[in-house]
């Protein structure tokens, strides 16, 4: 019985004390497909502190990060060497966000065993239920109260029970001999029946086959694979069932499917409403769909309550990055640079970032751009030659996806002597475009994630944009509408569904600006007609300000029916759904947004003065006005853009025998005027 009792008291710390749990990428599908380019379960140790260069730190072994203690609890730790990164949090824009945010209370609903129900059953109450009355042992183990009993129809199988403050925490069913998983399974058929279950490895290299819903977990033992698990399960835990596990397998999720990575957010947060790693998560679900207002939200909530996690501030820099506030995303960076320069891929991730800001700042910086995205390359390059996980290598693709994708966007918008270097930007389309064929090749088979080219794709009208007479329009075009639709036409995955739309709505839209840069207004107006199809499904229930892309489409189309097809009622009707969301936003539009939206409405205004149409002009243009000055005041905007538009103003109101309006913006157009040579 002493040997007995040593082996239970071994496989009690397994399962009970501090649930040390780290995370891996293991997941029922052996998927690698995450659409974030940095898995949090991944990090490369440093032989000697902080590392200066990815040299230094690229050949150590990837090892598996405390997701289960990091991720799934709030910090109780000072701030990091990122700086007072709470305080810089605090310097950005309100978002509403409170630290009591009402979550629904969740009461446990895990398995049970004869009764006895962990998180629910008092461990005081053992000895009332027949089958725990006469336990053969009871001990205290490091606070824990352990109930040992032995089952006479069992023979050497030993029933353990552990409680803590009198509430049982767990049931261990210590197995004599090692038993196949399908013969465990039989145990708690109709707990974890259609669970989906994760894996994870112990504190003495076992592996934990756990299903989140039930916190039913089977204790395997190691494979023939080192670091693997075999199908030989040694122990059944029953267990409270904890949030932490559902932020495990929610990372495992995102390789798989979006729609169940949010829901797996949000049920850990029905358990721990303060889990970092949900809103973690969360953020990265609502902003691959372009719901930046949920994703700040997220995001932010996150770091507020872990700020020691890298990924974390990568995101927020992300996030901030797609809200057009890039000084803001600058000076987080400056802020909380150090918490990952010892970690290879946050390192890479934050170079190509970096690249993406200075493509998109106020005063842009494309030489910069393009440098830090090759550093990102060089870097990545030296990463390739080390002992890489799937994972790793998955993640890696990512970030040589997009800082490929930076460079050729900085390539196009630059001005360079030799007009045929513009040119090449397609070059560096074409090396995405072959990383995301290999990414498209790592997808596991039961993936519900759309092809890696519908970002390549995205990018490449974004690059078209600079250069409207390319060859590559059409193509780029027809293949983004198709891969859409071939996506969409099987779609399981709504978030993913709308991440699609999402991407292919703005992309189409620069597609029809093309086109009707091009004169061939037919063609802009079918695909900028295809363009809103999708972005009016995805952004229909968001707040305004994430609804400037529809709004931007509709004016587009609105333009093509003005000038190009003479059908002003059609046009009409789009300036006036245009004109709808542009009065919402004009409050809390950003700078960034804010020159997006006043350029083409003031093109707009310009047709339709050609039109004849003359009183909704001038209303269009002082619109247009308005947008133009919050772009100026945010320095996205010059001297030249609004004396322009106020010259005109002036005109159109003369025209319109508006001459108190005309004097007025006559004055102002000549405090704007170029200084005389």
């Amino acid at each position: 019985m002493a040997r007995n009792n040593k082996l239970n008291k071994l496989r009690l710390c397994i399962v009970v004390a501090g649930l040390a749990v780290l995370s891996v990428s293991l997941g029922a599908s052996n998927a690698f497909a995450d659409d974030n380019p940095i898995s949090s379960a991944v990090q490369i140790q440093s032989a000697s502190g902080l590392a200066d260069s990815i040299e230094q730190t690229a050949g150590e072994v990837p090892v598996a990060s405390e997701t289960g203690t990091k991720m799934g609890r709030a910090k109780q730790t000072e701030a990091t060497r990122g700086g007072k990164i709470v305080d810089e949090l605090e310097k950005l824009p309100d978002l509403n966000v409170r630290a009591d945010d009402a979550v629904e209370e969740h009461k446990p609903h895990g398995a049970s065993l004869a009764g006895v129900q962990p998180g629910v059953t008092k461990y005081s109450d053992l000895r009332k239920t027949p089958t725990f009355a006469n336990p053969v042992e009871e001990e205290t183990v490091d606070g824990f109260q352990v109930a040992i009993y032995q089952d006479p129809t069992l023979p050497d199988t030993t029933i353990q029970i552990v409680g803590k403050d009198d509430l049982v925490e767990a049931i261990m069913i210590n197995l004599p001999e090692a038993r196949s998983e399908s013969d465990a399974r039989k145990v708690f058929e109709s707990e974890i029946k259609d669970v989906r279950p994760i894996w994870t490895p112990d504190e003495l290299g076992n592996f934990r086959e756990v299903f989140p819903e039930k916190g039913v977990a089977f204790v395997l033992e190691p494979g023939d694979t080192p670091g693997l698990p075999s199908n030989r399960v040694i122990q059944i835990v029953a267990e409270t069932v904890k949030g932490e596990y559902f932020i495990m397998r929610a990372e495992q999720d995102l390789h798989v499917s979006y729609t169940y990575a949010r829901d797996d957010a949000e049920h850990a947060l029905l358990h721990d409403a303060n889990a970092p790693g949900a809103y973690w998560i969360l953020a990265q679900t609502h902003l691959a769909v372009g719901d930046i207002t949920n994703a700040r939200k997220h995001i932010y909530r996150a770091i507020k309550l872990n700020d020691s996690l890298p990924q974390f501030h990568l995101t927020y820099i992300d996030t901030l990055i797609h809200a057009g506030e890039v000084e803001s995303a600058l000076r987080y960076m400056d802020a909380v640079r150090d918490s990952f320069v010892e970690h290879p891929l946050f390192q890479i991730e934050g170079l190509v970032l970096d690249s993406f800001m200075r493509n998109e700042q106020a005063e842009p910086d494309y030489d910069g751009a393009i440098t830090q995205g090759q550093r990102a390359l060089k870097l990545l390059v030296t990463l390739y030659e080390s002992n890489l996980t799937p994972e790793v290598i998955w993640s890696a693709k990512k970030l040589e996806k997009r800082a490929n994708l930076s460079i050729a966007l900085a390539v196009a918008r630059k001005a360079w002597k030799n007009a045929g270097d513009q040119e090449k930007a397609f070059e560096w389309l074409d090396a995405a475009t072959a990383v995301a064929a290999e990414l498209d090749k790592m997808m596991s088979e039961d993936s519900q994630l759309p092809t890696a080219q519908i970002e390549v794709l995205q990018a490449g009208l974004d690059v078209c944009l600079e250069m409207p007479d390319a060859k590559e329009v059409d193509a780029y075009t027809q293949r983004m509408i198709a891969a859409a639709d071939i996506y969409l036409k099987k779609a399981k995955d709504e978030v993913s569904a709308a991440t699609v739309r999402w991407r292919a709505g703005k992309a189409l839209t620069n597609g029809a600006r093309i086109y009707e840069a091009r004169g061939d207004s037919n063609k802009a107006a079918s695909v900028g007609e295809k363009a809103l199809g999708y972005l009016s499904i995805v952004t229909q229930y968001r707040p305004p300000i994430d609804r400037i892309p529809t709004a931007l489409a509709q004016l587009e189309l609105g333009r093509v029916y003005a000038a190009g097809l003479d059908d002003f009622d059609k046009a009409a009707a789009y300036f006036d759904k245009a004109a709808e969301l542009f009065e919402q936003i004009q409050d809390v539009v950003r700078p960034r947004d804010a020159a997006l939206v006043g350029t083409p409405l003031a093109a707009a205004a310009t047709d339709c003065w050609k039109l004849g149409k003359k009183e909704e002009s001038v209303d269009m243009l002082e619109s247009a006005v308005t947008f133009l000055e919050i772009a100026y005041d945010g320095g996205f905007a010059d001297d030249g853009d609004l004396w322009k538009l106020y010259t005109n103003l002036s005109t159109m109101c003369r025209g319109v025998k508006d001459s108190a309006n005309a004097d007025k913006y006559k004055k102002l157009a000549d405090q704007f005027a170029p200084a005389e040579k």
